[in-house]
């Protein structure tokens, strides 16, 4: 089964699209998995499920928030998903976010570029890269 999924940081961060997600939590044993779209899921999951959208209204804002919640489960040591619809817009912003809060970067331009080495067809549209900017650099 071919994998369309990305490793962010090896064996413990992962990010791919909405319809990826059942792969990734039982061919890599996820633990948590983040959902940043606006819509989130209906429902009960079969897995530890967390609805963290970043919002056109509050971008900023809700990367802090998504990103903190991201970093908790990460010094858990939980495996963690992120996802969006297509794995390309918001959830690269928030791998990017959750990279500067881990400190596994540094700062902005490090994070941004590591997250598209991992999952190249991450786009970050201009106004996410200002609510990052605003937030990190």
């Amino acid at each position: 089964m071919n994998r369309h999924y990305n490793e962010l940081v090896v064996g413990r961060i992962f990010i791919g699209s909405a319809e990826d997600t059942e792969q990734a939590v039982l061919s890599e044993q996820i633990d948590t998995v983040f959902d940043v779209r606006v819509n989130g899921r209906e429902g009960e999951q079969a897995y530890n499920y967390i609805h963290a959208p970043i919002t056109e209204e509050a971008t900023a804002e809700t990367i802090k928030v998504g990103a903190v919640k991201l970093a908790e489960a990460y010094q858990a040591g939980e495996k963690i998903y992120i996802h969006c619809g297509s794995g390309t817009g918001r959830a690269g912003v928030m791998a990017v976010a959750t990279l500067l809060e881990i400190g596994v970067t540094s700062n902005l331009d490090e994070a941004i570029s590591q997250v598209k080495n991992a999952r190249p067809a991450v786009k970050v549209r201009e106004n996410m890269q200002a609510a990052l900017e605003t937030l990190y650099k």
